[in-house]
């Protein structure tokens, strides 16, 4: 036997293991860089996975808080007055203005097309399209459109559409849909979408004589009732219930009551209700205390502010109607002439209102239930002093609350006269006296309110569910996020 020739056979089989065993540490070894580069992959795939998860839920985040900031802004789109003006509602389709992905169904469409009412900060999603609103406050037009395209809403791309709008007491309550999605790549990536709800808020229609810093009723005659109004379709005209005991009136401070309230009395002041017998009296509940109502005045600008441009001066000398709102400078009507108002649509700005003679007179036309008429004037003028004398104003066949006054100035507004006078009066600016031997029907909202003389104020109930709204509450609901 040769032993070197078994070494020689010994070595061959040791080197073939070593390779065998070289060539298994390189698989693993391979599968080992391939795992972690895998895995590197894999942690940077998540991460920014999360990254754009992130990003969208702060341009959600940001564009719920845009439009709650904006409330003021965009509320007035939705009035009874505006909408059927703004929007067409119908059966569920796609907008002709969608961008080519993320359609989106709506029920809700701008007024004479077939485009959604949308909001968007990229073209990709389509083009953005919304009514032009005024600031419900200040009265301060508003470009939605620009102001989200200008908005920073963060990194991703955001899309707000309206989808439907319920009714509630003749207005209406949006609601959205929101879709955020990535801003790298849109089609692709995260993309989330959510439901934006709403709720209206709306000036206490409960109060129908609020005085801010002071209420009076100042003679035992100054009684306040309420009545209810009822439409009669056939007549196109409103007709007067019975006297009824729901006549509501408030004051953040003193409330000096010398005749009978059929009705209730709040104020915001402890111990703020004076009665004074022996006609002081309020049929229903007194409440003195901060909580006791949370009705406020409304905001107004000024007539320069209402009506950059206008249509100059008018002076009538004849009978007139105007069928259309608009802006004027100063009106005069003629005496023994009337000028008839009949746009429930558009408001009537004047920057003063003067009756020319003792029997010039204001009227107003048949208004369909769930419109109103609405005057805003920074003066008006009848023999050299600020106030509304009855005999001029002509408003029986409408109900009270249908036709409203928003005065401007700062000037003491006098009511008075000897026959019935109908409507709702808004003077945040000034104190109204009413005085005189006649009938005031509607309400009256002023600055300092004082009824005194032979006149009685009595309460349009109808008016209670006609709130003029002042702001809208945005809540975010199932709110859903995916990948693409």
């Amino acid at each position: 036997m040769n032993l070197n020739s078994y070494d020689r056979t010994d070595r061959g089989y040791a080197l073939l293991g070593v390779l065998v065993l070289l060539m298994l540490g390189l698989l693993v070894t391979g599968g080992m860089l391939d795992s972690a580069a895998t895995n590197t992959k894999t942690r940077a795939l998540v991460k920014t996975r999360a990254e754009y998860y992130y990003e969208v839920e702060e341009t959600l985040n940001k564009t719920v808080a845009w439009m709650q900031e904006n409330s003021k802004n965009l509320v007035s789109a939705f009035t009874a007055d505006n909408f059927d003006t703004n929007f067409d509602l119908g059966v569920p389709t796609l907008g002709d203005n969608e961008g080519e992905h993320f359609g989106v169904y709506s029920m809700v469409k701008m007024a004479g097309t077939n485009n959604s009412v949308m909001l968007s900060n990229n073209e990709f999603f389509g083009t953005a399209a919304f009514p032009a609103t005024e600031n419900v406050d200040t009265g301060t037009a508003f470009d939605a459109v620009t102001a989200f395209q200008n908005a920073d809403l963060g990194i991703a791309n955001a899309r707000v559409v309206l989808i439907w709008a319920r009714e509630t007491d003749g207005n209406f309550e949006p609601v959205f849909r929101v879709d955020v999605v990535t801003a790298n790549n849109p089609d692709r990536g995260v993309h989330s979408f959510s439901y934006i709800y709403s709720t209206l808020s709306a000036a206490a229609g409960s109060v129908g004589f609020y005085g801010r810093d002071q209420l009076t009723f100042q003679t035992p005659n100054n009684d306040c009732y309420s009545y209810r109004y009822t439409y009669n379709s056939g007549s196109g005209t409103w007709s007067r219930g019975a006297p009824r005991s729901n006549c509501p009136v408030a004051s953040d401070q003193t409330i000096d009551i010398s005749s009978d309230i059929y009705g209730t009395a709040k104020t915001k002041l402890d111990d703020g209700i004076s009665l004074n017998p022996p006609g002081g009296d309020v049929s229903g509940t007194m409440c003195d205390g901060p909580a006791c109502h949370s009705y406020s005045l409304p905001s107004v600008n000024t007539w320069a502010g209402y009506c950059p441009t206008h249509s100059g001066d008018a002076s009538l000398n004849s009978n007139t109607t105007w069928g259309s709102g608009g802006c004027w400078r100063d009106v005069t009507i003629g005496n023994n002439r009337r000028l008839t108002l009949t746009d429930y649509n558009n408001p009537y700005y004047f920057r003063t209102l003067t009756y020319g003679g003792n029997n010039a007179e204001l009227a107003f036309g048949n208004i369909p239930p769930g419109e109103k008429i609405r005057i805003y004037l920074q003066a008006i003028s009848a023999n050299g002093a600020s106030h509304i004398n009855g005999k001029k104003y002509i408003n029986t066949n409408n109900a009270p609350h249908q036709v409203e006054f928003y005065y401007l100035g700062t000037d003491t507004l006098q009511l008075n006269g000897t026959v019935e006078m109908s409507s709702v009066i808004y003077a945040p600016n000034a104190p109204v006296i009413v005085n005189g031997n006649f009938n005031f029907y509607g309400g009256i909202h002023a600055l300092d309110l004082t009824i005194s003389g032979n006149a009685r104020v009595n309460y349009d109930e109808t008016d209670a569910t006609l709130s003029s709204l002042n702001d809208i509450k945005f809540a975010l609901k199932k709110a859903s996020q995916r990948y693409r």
